[in-house]
């Protein structure tokens, strides 16, 4: 299990920095021991999966790993690729632009796409975040029964280390009719204050998990531009 965990926070390193890396330099980013990180990326090169230059001591991703999951875009998403609807609304909007999924109780962030302005949403791939004070959370909770509901609420609940991200579960299911009616969720500074973030589902899809996007910005941006955000993010999404 923890050889799997080390080979894939090694690619998602890549994917992050978006350049060549010595082992050095991975096992200091990562905060592994040299000698495992050597032989992980031993193993990865032997696979085809990295590529190795002698002159610089690089290692970078191969093509194979570029086109591993071609076939999950190609299938889940009849308009498009949905890294290429992101780059479009975020195009269009300038605010970062957040794909998220369930994960546990919580909403992973599994891509995101950085905002043009210099003060913009901070976020990382792979962050964690309560599905109850979250738009993107908000947006796939709104999928689920009562029952369901009110599990995330009691565990978000327990899991808050802040009081203010705790929520009272009569106002928050009526909060979530609210949602399915309209077919958006905001965060409005619940889980980070003075940012707003605009979520949508993202079509359903056969065999695939429940996703969400999310705009978000300043909140005082957000609000300026919040109809042209709606309009931009319901086009690309083709929802109502």
């Amino acid at each position: 299990m923890k050889s799997a965990e080390r080979t894939l926070a090694i690619l998602e390193y890549f994917r992050e920095k978006k350049r060549g890396a010595t082992v050095g330099e991975i096992a200091e980013g990562l905060d592994l021991p040299q000698s495992s990180t050597t032989m992980l990326l031993k193993s990865l090169l032997d696979l085809g999966y990295l590529e190795y230059s002698p002159d610089s001591r690089k290692f970078r991703p191969s093509f194979r790993v570029a086109v591993l999951g071609n076939w999950i875009q190609r299938s889940m998403f009849r308009n498009g690729p949905l890294t290429d609807i992101m780059e479009a609304i975020g195009g269009a909007i300038g605010e970062t632009v957040l794909l998220g999924l369930q994960n546990g109780p919580n909403v992973r962030y599994v891509h995101i796409v950085p905002a043009t302005y210099r003060v913009q949403l901070a976020a990382q791939v792979g962050l964690l975040r309560p599905m109850t004070c979250t738009a993107l959370g908000r947006v796939l909770l709104a999928r689920k029964s009562d029952a369901e509901i009110k599990a995330i609420i009691r565990r978000n609940n327990a899991d808050a280390e802040d009081s203010s991200h705790r929520v009272h579960e009569g106002p928050f299911l009526a909060d979530l009719d609210v949602v399915r009616s309209q077919g958006f969720a905001e965060s409005r500074g619940k889980m980070t204050p003075g940012a707003n973030v605009i979520a949508m589902p993202v079509p359903d899809q056969p065999d695939s998990a429940p996703l969400a996007i999310g705009v978000g910005g300043p909140m005082a941006r957000i609000e300026e531009y919040r109809e042209e955000i709606l309009k931009v993010m319901r086009h690309h999404l083709r929802t109502r």
